[in-house]
C-alpha cells in the first residue's frame, strides 16, 4: 500500500478552479460560483477553504488596499495549486467513467414505472448517467422500444443543439485569435 493521500474538499476544488480564471478576492469568489453553478456558498464555508488551500500552498493571498472599504485579500492559484487541480480532474476523469458504467448498468434494470421516471428525468435535465442507462438498456436488448426510441430522438436534437454552440464559440475563439494575431505583429 502507497503512502496516504491527501484529500480536497469539493468547495476547495471549486475555488482552486475558479482561481485559475485569474486572482480573485473571497467575495468575487462567492458571487462567481453563484452565478455559474447556482449554488449559494457560505462565506463560513469559503474563507477556511481558502486558508487550508493556502497553508498548504496551493494558493496564495495578497492585501489589496481600497480606500472606503476595508482591505481585500486577493487569491491566485500557485504553480502547486495548477498542478493538484490538474492531477484532481484527470482522476475524476475515470471516476466519471465508472459511474457512466455503473449507472447505465443500474439503469438497465430499471423496470415498468421506475424506468418511466428515469427516462423522464433524464429528458427533463438532459442527464448523461441517464442516457448512459438508456444506452445500456438499448443495447443489451435485441429491441428499444417506443419510449427509448423517442427518447433518444429528444437527446439528438439537444446535442445537435449544444454541438451548434459549441461550433459558434470555436468560430468565436478563432476570431480572437486571429485579432490577437494581427494586433501583434
Amino acid at each position: 500500500m502507497g503512502p496516504p493521500r491527501k484529500s480536497i474538499s469539493r468547495v476547495e476544488l471549486l475555488v482552486l478552479a475558479q482561481l485559475r480564471q485569474g486572482p480573485a478576492h473571497g467575495y468575487a469568489i462567492l458571487s462567481d460560483l453563484k452565478e455559474q453553478l447556482g449554488m449559494l456558498l457560505k462565506s463560513g464555508t469559503l474563507y477556511p477553504a481558502l486558508r487550508r488551500l493556502s497553508n498548504r500552498g496551493l494558493i496564495k493571498g495578497k492585501r489589496v488596499r481600497q480606500e472606503i472599504r476595508p482591505d481585500a485579500i486577493e487569491y491566485e492559484i500557485t504553480l502547486r495549486g495548477e498542478a493538484v487541480l490538474t492531477r484532481v480532474l484527470q482522476h475524476m476523469g475515470g471516476e466519471m467513467q465508472m459511474q457512466d458504467r455503473f449507472w447505465g448498468f443500474l439503469g438497465s434494470t430499471a423496470k415498468g414505472e421506475t424506468a418511466t421516471i428515469l427516462f423522464e428525468d433524464t429528458a427533463r435535465h438532459r442527464s448523461p448517467i441517464g442516457f448512459a442507462a438508456l444506452k445500456h438498456a438499448c443495447c443489451k436488448s435485441p429491441h428499444c422500444t417506443a419510449e427509448h426510441e423517442e427518447f433518444l430522438k429528444e437527446y439528438r436534437r439537444y446535442l445537435e443543439g449544444e454541438l451548434a454552440w459549441v461550433t459558434q464559440r470555436l468560430k468565436e475563439l478563432d476570431a480572437e485569435e486571429d485579432e490577437w494575431e494581427v494586433k501583434k505583429e
